[in-house]
Order: structure tokens, then sequence, then C-alpha cells
């Protein structure tokens, strides 16, 4: 019995070593950082991939749009929604995803955090949009994927 109960503990204890080693080797100074104030968002191309952010009955609440920085090599998604609204926007690759939350304000212009996704790499932006009370004033969306 004690030897089980060892080997359990050596078991635990490594795997919180590999994911102490795996977890932050992964991220990326870009990533979770905004676009606008890292500067990324100067060199910003739109990636021609939105989508609507719809609600169960398909009435559109807003839009999302995926965009690249070239000089970064970072993507991103913007939505615009009524200036009342609140919402979350993430943008993932294969193998990561960041997201940020939204408050009512800036005229319903929003950003969310990059995720480092250089050439090669795909990303896509989902969005959430909450105008109200009650299901019809909820909707959200995904844009397609664009590869660098």
């Amino acid at each position: 019995m004690k030897i089980h109960v060892a080997a359990a503990a050596v078991s635990v204890a490594t795997i919180g070593t590999l994911l102490l080693t795996t977890g932050p080797a992964s991220a990326h100074t870009y990533d979770g950082k905004d676009p606008y104030r890292t500067g990324c968002a100067n060199s910003k191309v739109y990636t021609g991939k939105k989508a609507s952010l719809s609600n169960e009955i398909d009435d559109t609440l807003g839009t999302i749009r995926l965009y690249y920085s070239r000089r970064c090599g970072t993507n991103w998604g913007e939505v615009t929604v009524p200036k009342n609204a609140t919402g979350h926007i993430t943008v993932f690759t294969s193998s990561k995803n960041i997201s940020f939350t939204y408050r009512a304000g800036n005229g319903g212009h929003h950003w969310g955090d990059m995720v480092y996704a250089p050439s090669g790499v795909c990303a896509q932006a989902t969005g959430s949009v909450t105008i109200g009370i009650g299901r019809v004033n909820k909707g959200s969306g995904t844009t397609g994927k664009a590869c660098g």
C-alpha cells in the first residue's frame, strides 16, 4: 500500500513539473496585449474575415472583424455594437486563445487583446454581445480563419 502512495506522489510531482515548464514557454510577449497601446495596430490589415453577432432568431446585433498586424505578427478581433452593449472578444489559434471583456461605451467600437500568430499560423475571432435582458438581446458570431 505504501508503494502505491509513493508512486502516486511521484507522478503528481512529475505532472506538476511538466505543467510548470510547458505553460509559460508557449506565451509570446504580444499575447494578451492591447494592439493600440503597443503600436501594433499602426500596421493593421483587415483580413477580410468578419461575422455578424446574431441572436437566436438571426437578428444582427453587431459585427466582429479579424485584424492582423504585419509588424507584430499578431491577430485580434474588433466589434461594432450598440454603444450600450457589453460582451466578450476572443481571438484564437489552434494552440491558444486570448479573451477580452468589453463594457458599454466607446461609441460601440471595441477591440480585444492580441494573440501572436506569425506567418503560417491561422487565427479566428469570436465575439458576443448583450444589449439587454432576454435571449433575443444576446448574440454571438465567429469569423472565418485567416492564415498569415
